[in-house]
């Protein structure tokens, strides 16, 4: 025997394998819950309406408007936060934030305690989202499009199992359990991710710029609300333009300052390389398309072909699960035929699928949804979960591993940017669901993944960008 004690010895390491399945279980179960909870409670405001009388639907939805705000304004901040701290340390907290605010919405005792715990699960659930992607591609050393594979098959399978996961908790147990639910599962996904993400090193030392950081949070949250928010305020009111305008400049100051300060808020030097830059871009273009589809085919059912809200969920339902297969199937595909090509592809086969309504209903074929909508719903959702695997590639080949954090964070904001402007344009469209608005919108989602396939085409491939600017000041001399 050796002469330290048992009770002495150091635990022994976990193997290799196991480390990293705790890690990618922790990562599936964050993503799940974080897209889950994203819109959930949209399905439970009849009821919340019912348990807090005297509210409003005006009044309830900004349990989801305030969710979307917080939700998008942490993502930049977490990503250089992790960067800087680590991001073991980050998504931890994230995860630790987002099962408390959970907690929280589940004792909330009106629709005030409810809307503020739902900003609080938001803080909680961006900085996940945003240090998912550098976690999983930690794990995934040189095959960045397994990792995104794995992240897009979850949050597909988590899109397709949502509606019916929250309408199954509201008949079982009431409102309070779409939250509740959430407990068991944030704590298996905290153990998981203590055990099996590895604390890597911190790039650089210290906390971030505080004030750069509360100046592109605020700009962001300022920006989404008016976007958000417009199709309801209208696009032509005060409120309107004042949250749009004051969040431009906010994130203008906040871009401005980040690119001077040594410890800046968020790493935009990442964009200075052309693929980081491209990616991003292409980015937000599918999501202007991915995150309006849903809303379009489900108001297409409702209003043209009178459908019941329950029928119009099920029949979306091949949408995602189509999403989970593809992007599943897509990191091998992009490793084999190269990331470009598969945008090029995904893009071309997405705007195909949103064209075939038009066609469909040219050549007659009436209110038949397996002829006119799931063709469109299958080849329109593989081609853009094939082409958001490959654009994220694109978007991260140029980021050193030391700053994944900050590039995650990008891609998810450019995704939050698309998410917003795509469903704020669609409403807009669709003010008076007539034929000919349908028309435009097909038309609109198809234009929209034809531009995303040609902006990730012409991504430069390599390069690295360049690091971080210093200000100018005098240097201090050695005594």
């Amino acid at each position: 025997m050796s002469t330290g004690s048992l009770a002495g010895r150091p635990a022994a390491p976990v193997r290799p394998s196991r480390r990293r399945g705790l890690a990618l279980t922790s990562v599936i179960l964050a993503n799940v819950m974080a897209v889950i909870d994203y819109n959930i409670v949209s399905v439970a405001i009849p009821q919340l309406l019912r348990a807090f009388p005297g509210s409003t639907l005006a009044g309830l939805s900004w349990t989801i408007t305030a969710y979307t705000v917080v939700f998008a304004a942490v993502l930049l901040p977490a990503g250089g936060m992790a960067d800087r701290l680590g991001p073991k340390r980050i998504f931890l907290g994230g995860l630790a934030v987002f099962t408390l605010g959970s907690a929280a919405c589940a004792l909330a005792g009106g629709p005030l305690g409810l809307v503020l715990a739902r900003m609080l699960q938001a803080t909680g659930g961006g900085a996940v989202v945003a240090l998912s992607i550098s976690v999983g591609l930690s794990e995934f050393p040189g095959r960045a499009g397994h990792a995104f594979g794995l992240l897009g098959a979850a949050a597909g399978v988590a899109g397709a199992s949502g509606p019916a996961l929250g309408a199954a908790l509201l008949a079982l147990g009431g409102w309070r359990w779409i939250f509740l639910i959430n407990l068991p599962l944030g704590a298996l996904a905290l153990a998981c991710a203590a055990a099996g993400v590895p604390a890597r090193r911190a790039h650089g030392h210290g906390m971030p710029d505080l004030l750069g950081t509360v100046l592109l949070a605020g700009g962001i949250a300022a920006l989404v609300l008016g976007v958000v928010q417009g199709p309801e305020w209208g696009w032509t009111d005060t409120r309107t333009g004042a949250a749009i305008a004051a969040g431009a400049a906010l994130t203008c100051l906040g871009v401005r300052r980040s690119l001077r300060h040594p410890r800046p808020a968020a790493d935009f030097t990442l964009l200075r390389a052309a693929s980081t830059a491209a990616g991003n871009a292409a980015m937000a273009l599918l999501s202007v398309t991915q995150f309006a589809v849903a809303l379009c085919v489900a108001l297409f059912l409702t209003a043209r072909w009178d459908y019941s809200a329950l029928a119009a969920g099920f029949a979306l339902t091949p949408g995602p699960l189509t999403s989970a297969v593809v992007s599943w199937r897509s990191g091998s595909l992009v490793r084999r035929a190269g990331a470009r090509t598969v945008t090029v592809a995904g893009g071309a086969l997405g705007a195909a699928g949103w064209c075939w309504p038009l066609a469909a209903e040219a050549l007659g074929a009436g209110r038949s949804y397996p002829v006119v909508l799931l063709p469109a719903l299958v080849a329109g959702t593989a081609g853009m979960a094939a082409a958001a695997v490959a654009i994220e590639t694109i978007a991260m080949e140029a980021v050193p591993p030391a700053r994944f954090g900050s590039g995650s964070a990008l891609i998810m904001l450019a995704r939050s940017a698309g998410a917003a402007a795509g469903i704020g344009g669609l409403a807009a469209v669709l003010h008076e669901p007539t034929g000919t608005a349908f028309h435009v919108a097909w038309a609109g989602l198809a234009a929209g993944l034809l531009a995303t396939a040609l902006t990730g085409a012409a991504a430069v491939k390599g390069g690295r960008p360049r690091p971080w600017r210093v200000p100018r000041a005098p240097l201090r001399r050695h005594r």
